[in-house]
């Protein structure tokens, strides 16, 4: 259910224009108007610290808190992300040391330990040592008779070898020329053991590093969620002055907002007493209006199914109470296994218990446990085993009430129909609501026609009537729909324009219609393929299983536990999907569904505040 809205107006002098936004934060039902889309400079400059903000709580909360050594000393939440801000770049720059010393330890390690200062020592004295590498299979041994050389290292396909020269040649020569496919190294100007020691201290470093985000995490992400919210409230904030308008020379400013009807009350009575100038007014069709649901136990959670498609314009009906028991009834159907089902219904439950903020995404898994189980029973599948052809003698009764692959095919079939039939009631209500019930008679005229003909069609064949008397009553259906589908589908046209515009509207409805229903088959084959998953993992354990009294049953339960894990998480994953989408596509357009409501989301303190 949509719960009505109310349009405020506030006129406040400019004086205690700021106190009297404090007040209404404080009390925080106020939805204020958007006048202005365009932020201002400081509102951007705060969009980006939030942003940033919310990255380093997001990262502090991936992180598994250590236990605490050390209180860490910040007094605010703005200290925290400055101290993480600061973490973030030091360790960065270590990171890129590591790189840079993994690199060096890399061009050094063929050549061992040496001291660099005993070659600058040799080129004093006039001695040069160049450091020279070459492919193993390009070595060629007379260089080791025409020059003075040393092999140091022969190392993945290369040999490293130093080459002794005097530093007068040296200057002359060309090793390029001397030995073609040798090639002079430019080595780090450290030793190994140099670099080695200094990647340990980095690497001592960035442990230190780690430890202290952990450290913080452990304590400080309170304060840090603390901060994220006083940004989003000096947000709120600014876009409140962002969204007043000044008059009378800006001695007197309005602002502009909604309030909710089971709020109204407590906004007037502060007004009254506060003496605050205002006007209070029910929302024109043409306005905005922002959106609040009030659901019963049972729809609410299904409101973020609902959400991840659009919410409700404030004139429409909320398509969430009615679409509730059909989706958990398709998921069922559509996981359609009883073992599954008390899987999902007992993990949830356990998790609820232990998680009591997930409370409304476990009771909606419990939901939809408990349709699968129910479905189960009525396909006689539990675990992959087919309870219909199983001899277990205490089954029998319960047999009677279970159906076959045929009939769960025409099952899907007739809840399709039915839910779209339920989609065009709806139609009629929504159309009635927004434009007016005379524009509502076309789709009448479809629900006359459906039902009518489906009417004469079950009591023909359960010779409840006469062939002739079927035939009167078809006839007499198929006039009162023709009248209102092809002559009064528009109060505001002439017949003719009706006639021609209610031929096309025929054609395109049948044809709709008919692959809609067809869509609900996708119920039955998701049904049925995750039986037969269940089934071949099964036949696999038995027929893989060693024969061994010890390790056949150990690897039976293996393959039984993978097996049945994947198909869990595969058949639940398209049993969640597939509804989903016969509920956007097909009930809601059926239903008339127009959407476009934007969430009510009241000028209030954040709920920390609050609760303290």
């Amino acid at each position: 259910m949509i719960v009505p809205m109310y349009k405020y107006t506030f006129l406040v002098h400019h004086s205690s224009y700021q106190k009297f936004l404090e007040n209404i934060r404080r009390i925080g039902v106020v939805h204020i108007s958007t006048k202005n889309n365009e932020p201002t400079s400081q509102m951007q400059e705060l969009f980006r610290h939030l942003s940033e903000v919310s990255k380093a709580a997001k990262r502090l909360e991936s992180l598994e808190p250590e236990g605490v050594d050390k209180m860490p000393s910040f007094k605010s939440g703005e200290e925290v992300f400055n101290r993480l801000k600061e973490m973030e770049k030091e360790m960065e720059h270590n990171h890129h040391r590591i790189l840079q010393l993994e690199k060096e330890k890399k061009q050094l390690t063929p050549w061992g330990n040496f001291d660099w200062n005993k070659l600058e020592e040799l080129g004093k004295n006039g001695i040069q040592i160049k450091f020279m590498a070459c492919p193993i299979r390009k070595w060629q041994p007379e260089w080791e008779e025409k020059y003075y050389l040393q092999v140091v290292a022969d190392l993945d396909g290369y040999r490293y070898f130093a080459k002794v020269e005097k530093a007068a040649e040296a200057k002359s020569q060309k090793p390029m020329d001397e030995m073609p496919d040798a090639d002079e190294l430019a080595l780090p100007k450290r030793s190994l053991e140099q670099v080695r020691h200094e990647m340990q201290k980095l690497k001592t470093e960035a442990d230190a590093l780690t430890h202290e985000l952990h450290q913080i995490a452990a304590c400080c992400s309170g304060m840090l969620k603390q901060y994220s919210e006083s940004i989003q409230q000096q947000l709120s904030e600014q876009n409140a002055l962002l969204q007043t308008t000044d008059e009378i020379e800006g001695t007197v400013r309005i602002l502009e907002g909604w309030v909710p009807e089971l709020k109204k009350k407590e906004l007037d009575e502060f007004l009254e007493e506060q003496q605050v100038l205002y006007v209070s007014e029910k929302p024109t069709d043409e306005e905005k209006v922002p959106i609040l649901l009030k659901n019963n136990k049972f729809a609410k959670h299904y409101e973020m199914i609902g959400n991840l498609y659009e919410l409700p314009n404030h004139k429409e009906l909320d398509m969430v109470p009615f679409f509730a028991p059909f989706y958990m009834m398709f998921f069922g159907f559509s996981l359609g296994d009883a073992g599954y089902g008390l899987f999902i219904l007992a993990v949830a439950t356990i998790v609820k218990l232990k998680q009591p903020k997930l409370k409304s995404v476990l009771t909606l898994a419990q939901w939809l446990g408990f349709a699968t189980v129910i479905f189960g029973m009525l396909t006689g599948t539990f675990f992959g085993i087919n309870l219909i052809e199983a001899d277990v003698p205490w089954l029998e009764r319960a047999k009677a009430y279970m159906i076959n692959t045929d009939q769960l095919f025409n099952l899907a079939i007739i809840l399709g129909a039915i839910q779209i039939v339920f989609g065009l009631i709806l139609k009629v209500v929504n159309i009635s609501r927004m434009q007016g019930f005379l524009y509502s008679l076309p789709t009448i005229g479809w629900l006359v026609l459906i039902i009518g003909l489906g009417t004469v069609y079950a009591l023909k064949s359960a010779e409840a009537v006469s062939v002739q008397a079927a035939s009167y009553a078809q006839i007499a259906v198929f006039g009162v729909a023709g009248l209102l589908i092809l002559i009064f589908n528009h109060p505001k046209r002439n017949v003719f324009i009706n006639f021609g515009a209610g031929l096309w509207d025929v054609y395109s409805m049948s044809t709709s219609l008919l692959g809609d229903i067809l869509s609900y088959i996708r119920l039955f084959a998701l049904g049925v393929s995750s039986a037969i998953l269940g089934l071949v993992f099964n036949s696999m354990a038995m027929s893989m299983k060693p024969d061994h009294i010890i390790f056949g049953p150990l690897v039976m339960i293996i393959i039984l536990v993978f097996g049945h894990g994947i198909t869990i998480f595969m058949a639940s994953l398209g049993a969640f999907v597939h509804p989903i989408r016969l509920t956007f596509v097909e009930f809601y357009k059926n239903a008339g569904f127009t959407g476009g409501g934007k969430a009510y989301t009241p000028f209030a303190e954040p709920v920390s505040e609050k609760t303290e």
